[in-house]
């Protein structure tokens, strides 16, 4: 392979990013989604989907914790965090709110990490930008369709970044991410679709896009196992 790098090497650059400082970096950014930015994307999610108490809920990509922190809102969620970097997940680990959140430390975008969870594990896999940053989307969503139960239900939450929006980055990600600069909804519902899922919602998060504290408009889609 010539045009990108390696998963490998992908992934080794992805994890020197983080660290210590920049870990910080990353938590005091999330802190500041404060309670109206939680109920605002709790409240898109509702339009779609009813998250239920006793659920079983994988937050893949879960970094610090932000979105466990707004499902934990909704009370009653069996919630595990997967997340591969250590120190993401020690931050995670030390919020006294996200006790009960179970911790896993991985990617989920290889066929290697399919063995990271038994088959039908979760009622409910959710991501919060997480697909822009995927090396091999469509293995992850193989990966979850293994591990969500019968009926089972992703969701998927990202933004619609520009190219320009990565060149901070002293990386070549956008180059290698292949949902890095998206501008459509047509493509994760596409490669959701070939992964086995049937797409029940793909649109606009209109009460997030409303605030004013979101600069990139989000979307949600919502696919489940038939």
């Amino acid at each position: 392979m010539t045009y990108r790098l390696s998963q490998s090497e992908f992934r080794a650059k992805h994890l020197s990013s983080y660290d210590a400082a920049a870990v910080e970096q990353y938590e005091a950014w999330t802190q500041q989604i404060g309670e109206v930015d939680e109920l605002a994307c709790l409240a898109d999610i509702a339009q779609v989907f009813a998250l239920e108490t006793g659920m079983s809920v994988l937050d893949a990509g879960a970094g610090t914790g932000a979105m466990c922190r707004m499902l934990i809102r909704i009370g009653g969620l069996e919630l595990t965090a997967l997340e591969p970097s250590t120190l993401m997940l020690q931050k995670l680990g030390s919020k006294p709110e996200l006790s009960s959140v179970r911790i896993c430390q991985g990617f989920c975008d290889s066929p290697d990490e399919m063995s990271l969870f038994p088959p039908a594990s979760f009622d409910v896999i959710i991501s919060r930008q997480l697909a822009n940053g995927l090396y091999d989307p469509l293995s992850a969503m193989v990966n979850w369709r293994y591990w969500l139960k019968p009926q089972g239900t992703v969701l998927l939450i990202d933004g619609f970044y520009s190219r320009s929006a990565w060149s901070s980055l002293a990386t070549d990600f956008a180059d290698c991410l292949p949902l890095a600069a998206i501008q459509s909804l047509a493509t994760v519902p596409y490669l959701l679709e070939i992964a086995g899922f049937t797409v029940t919602h793909a649109g606009m998060m209109q009460a997030t896009n409303a605030l004013p504290s979101t600069r990139t408009e989000k979307y949600l889609v919502v696919a489940k196992l038939d």
